[in-house]
């Protein structure tokens, strides 16, 4: 089986994988704690891993990057172990990466995002590249683009870290970053310092005014969740979902026009449109 992992390769190589490969795919993680029972690597392991069987489901369409290890994270630093950078120090890798694949003639690329803190600034970062470059780019996290797997595994009234989904999509994955037997029940939570306060690194869709928040204010224990009420075959029915579903838009986007040629073609009609108005 052909290797599509540029890591992997040698220049030789990766000049012939580019006469077929149109889409760059940068998994884009973290590090930092997740509870008792699952290691501080857990979401760029995961992202490397989707990544992997992305490419090699897409048959050629598209070429991986090593993974970047360390997000956006300063919600989690009171818990030892988490690492965090800075938006801007981020915003300038994930630009350095782009520009090294563009430079090799690639012009559309995913980012297959495993920590949701990036999501605090991926949107506004990749608006306004898209806007300097006209180069595609499209953003997948694992448990938007699996959303309706995630909604039948979770099982707590509050999840989304180091929870029942997190560690079934690991347990397939990634199963040495689970530490079995730490599996415990549901995370001791914190009463909210007001109920109309809410969000950590990005806002939650409830009722309520965002103001950044450590999760050290509402867990006890660093996790969302009850992770032993983990299972496996949802794992691996996710981590199918949200292969199959990337592949597929990667498949669209190595056909489709670049984000630049489709601005021109839009802005082209628009002028003809009040050239005839004038």
């Amino acid at each position: 089986m052909s290797d599509y992992r540029l890591h992997h390769m040698t220049w030789p190589q990766v000049r012939a994988a580019l006469t077929t490969a149109t889409v760059g795919v940068i998994p884009f993680g973290a590090t930092e704690q997740h509870g008792p029972a699952l290691k501080a690597g857990i979401d760029y392991r995961i992202a490397e891993r989707l990544a992997e069987e992305v490419v090699a489901a897409a048959d050629g369409t598209a070429l991986m990057t090593p993974p970047i290890p360390v997000g956006f994270s300063p919600h989690h630093m009171d818990f030892p172990g988490t690492l965090t950078a800075r938006v801007s120090t981020l915003c300038s890798l994930l630009e350095d990466y782009l520009a090294s694949l563009a430079r090799h003639g690639l012009e559309r690329f995913v980012i297959m995002n495993g920590h949701g803190g990036n999501l605090a600034f991926l949107p506004a970062f990749l608006t306004e590249y898209k806007q300097r470059t006209g180069h595609t780019v499209a953003v997948v996290h694992w448990s938007m683009m699996g959303r309706d797997v995630v909604v039948d595994i979770a099982q707590s009234e509050m999840y989304g870290h180091a929870c029942e989904v997190e560690t079934s999509l690991a347990l397939h994955l990634v199963p040495d970053v689970v530490v079995t037997e730490e599996l415990g029940g549901p995370a001791p939570l914190l009463p909210s310092a007001h109920e109309l306060l809410r969000g950590q690194a990005i806002p939650d869709r409830a009722v309520g005014g965002f103001t950044p928040r450590s999760l050290a204010e509402f867990s006890t224990n660093g996790a969302l969740g009850d992770p032993a009420k983990h299972d496996v075959e949802k794992g691996r029915k996710l981590f199918e979902a949200v292969r199959d579903r990337t592949v597929t838009l990667i498949r669209h986007l190595a056909e489709a026009p670049t984000a630049d040629a489709i601005s021109a073609k839009r802005a082209a009609a628009i002028s003809a449109d009040w050239g005839v108005r004038g």
